[in-house]
C-alpha cells in the first residue's frame, strides 16, 4: 500500500496537469461521433415520417375545397410543417456540433500532448546537460591551474581566474542553446508544425538563429547569477553548508550545493528571455514566471543536484 501510494504520489507530481499546468479536454471523440450518427438517424426518421404524413395530409385539400380543408392546409404547411422542419434542422445542427466538438477535443489534446512531449524533452536536455557542463568546468579549471603553474606574471595570476570564469560562461552558453534550438526544431519537423502562434516559420534559419542568440544571452545571465549566488552563499556562515556538495561513501560528490544558485540562475534565464521578447519579466505579471514554471525548475535543478560529479 505504501509503495502504491508513493507511486501514485510520484505519478501525480509528474503529471502534465502538475508539471506543465495543463489538462486534457474531457470526452471521448469516438463516442461523441456515435452520438452524432444517432442524432442524424433521428433527423432522418423525422424527415421520413413527415414525408409519409404529408402524402396523406395532401389528400385532404386535394379532395376538398371547403374552408376547413383550406385552413388545414395552411396549418399543415405554415405551422406544423415548419415546426417539424425546424426540429429536424436543430437535430442535424446538434449532430454537426457533436462532430465539431469531437474534432476540437482531438486537436486540442494533440497539441497538449505535443507541448508536454516537447517540454519534457527540453527538461531532459537540461538535466542531461549537467555532466557536460561539469566536464567543461573541470577542463577550464585544469587549464587555469596549468597556466598558473607555468606563468609567474602577477597580472596573469590576478586576471586568470576571471578570464577562466568568463571562458566557462561563454563556452557553456555556446553549447547549451544547441539543445534548446535543436530539440524544438526536430520536434516541429517530426510533428509537422510549421508556424508558432504568431505565424512565424519555426523551421526557418532566421527563427532558429534568433532563438539561439536569445538563449545564449539568457545562459550568460544564468551563469552570472548562479556564480554570484554561490559566491554570496559561501561567504555567509548560515548558508555555507547549503553551498557545499554532499560526499557519498564511495567518494563521489552530489552537486547539491548548486541547487539554490541554479534556481536563482534559472529564474534569471527565464526573465532574460522575457526581456528579449519584449515581455514583462516580473513573476506574477501576465507574461512573467508562473508557479508551474517554477515547479518545473525545481524538478530540473533538483534532479541535476543529485547527479554525482564526474571526476
Amino acid at each position: 500500500m505504501g509503495a502504491a501510494g508513493a507511486a501514485g504520489g510520484l505519478s501525480g507530481a509528474l503529471s502534465p496537469e502538475t508539471l506543465f499546468g495543463v489538462s486534457y479536454l474531457d470526452g471521448d471523440p469516438d463516442k461523441i461521433r456515435e452520438a452524432a450518427d444517432r442524432l442524424d438517424m433521428i433527423a432522418d426518421a423525422i424527415d421520413k415520417h413527415f414525408q409519409q404524413a404529408h402524402e396523406s395530409a395532401q389528400k385532404v385539400w386535394q379532395t376538398s375545397t371547403d374552408d376547413a380543408a383550406a385552413a388545414f392546409r395552411r396549418f399543415w404547411n405554415d405551422d406544423y410543417g415548419k415546426a417539424v422542419l425546424m426540429t429536424s434542422v436543430k437535430v442535424r445542427q446538434a449532430a454537426n456540433a457533436c462532430r465539431a466538438y469531437a474534432e476540437v477535443i482531438e486537436t486540442i489534446n494533440y497539441f497538449i500532448a505535443c507541448y508536454c512531449a516537447y517540454s519534457t524533452m527540453v527538461m531532459m536536455w537540461t538535466i542531461a546537460y549537467q555532466p557536460i557542463t561539469w566536464k567543461l568546468y573541470q577542463a577550464i579549471m585544469r587549464k587555469q591551474a596549468n597556466l598558473l603553474i607555468s606563468l609567474s606574471n602577477k597580472w596573469v595570476i590576478l586576471l586568470l581566474p576571471a578570464l577562466a570564469t568568463l571562458a566557462y560562461w561563454v563556452t557553456d552558453s555556446l553549447l547549451y542553446p544547441v539543445g534548446e534550438v535543436a530539440i524544438p526544431l526536430a520536434f516541429n519537423t517530426v510533428a509537422g508544425i510549421k508556424t508558432d502562434m504568431s505565424g512565424a516559420d519555426v523551421r526557418s534559419l532566421d527563427y532558429n538563429a534568433t532563438a539561439y542568440r536569445e538563449n545564449f544571452v539568457a545562459n550568460v545571465a544564468f551563469n552570472g547569477v548562479a556564480d554570484g549566488t554561490a559566491a554570496v552563499m559561501r561567504n555567509i556562515p548560515g548558508l555555507k553548508s547549503l553551498a557545499a556538495p554532499i560526499t557519498l561513501p564511495n567518494g563521489a560528490e552530489l552537486n547539491t550545493g548548486s541547487f539554490i544558485p541554479r534556481m536563482a540562475g534559472s529564474t534569471a534565464y527565464s526573465m532574460t528571455l522575457d526581456v528579449q521578447h519584449g515581455d514583462n519579466p516580473l513573476p506574477g505579471s501576465e507574461t512573467g514566471l508562473t508557479e508551474d514554471q517554477m515547479y518545473q525548475k525545481f524538478i530540473v535543478h533538483g534532479t541535476r543536484s543529485l547527479i554525482p560529479r564526474i571526476r
